[in-house]
């Protein structure tokens, strides 16, 4: 009988040090990127709200070399950035207030693994990683509703700016 005790205590040991880990590595949800996964506009304000601005976005896409025009839905002093193409979100862009100077604020991560999770994207068994600088780290394909991952402007634990595309036809 002690045996089982102490064999009971162990278990519960175990496993109370295992979930204190899960809790320490937990990734808190910068924004889910998921939900913007080419909807159009309309969606987009209904989720967001009212953009700060809309501009016009001339593009020339890389394939092709096709001039195109688009339209950038920007919220919160350029934090969040949509690019859109024929009333469709094919990209969203998250910027640090330091990437662009108006303020002194960082977007933070641990490790790369913990990228995802910033944005809560699951990964599916597709992903492949495409670029691995001391400056940028870039994945493609990645989920069922994203199809491009690339984080540019990597400092120590910090990240200026992520790329999260939905729509490569324009990229």
């Amino acid at each position: 009988m002690k045996k089982v005790l102490v064999l009971v205590c162990m278990v519960l040991l175990l496993s109370a040090c295992g979930n204190s880990n899960e809790t320490n590595s937990k990734v808190d949800v910068l924004v889910d990127a998921n939900q913007f996964a080419r909807i159009t506009s309309e969606e987009l304000v209904a989720l967001m709200g009212e953009p700060e601005s809309i501009e016009d976005y001339e593009w020339s896409v890389p394939k092709t070399g096709e001039s195109i025009v688009g339209k950038l839905y920007i919220y919160q002093k350029n934090k969040f950035e949509f690019v859109i193409f024929e009333n469709s979100v094919a990209r969203l862009n998250v910027y640090s207030g330091k990437y662009w100077g108006y303020d002194d604020s960082v977007i933070e991560f641990q490790s790369k693994e913990d990228i995802f999770s910033m944005f809560n994207i699951e990964p599916n068994n597709n992903l492949k990683k495409i670029e691995d600088t001391n400056y940028a780290l870039r994945f493609s394909p990645v989920s069922d509703t994203v199809a491009d991952v690339w984080i540019q402007d990597i400092k120590e634990n910090t990240l200026g700016v992520a790329k999260i595309t939905y729509n490569l036809n324009y990229f």
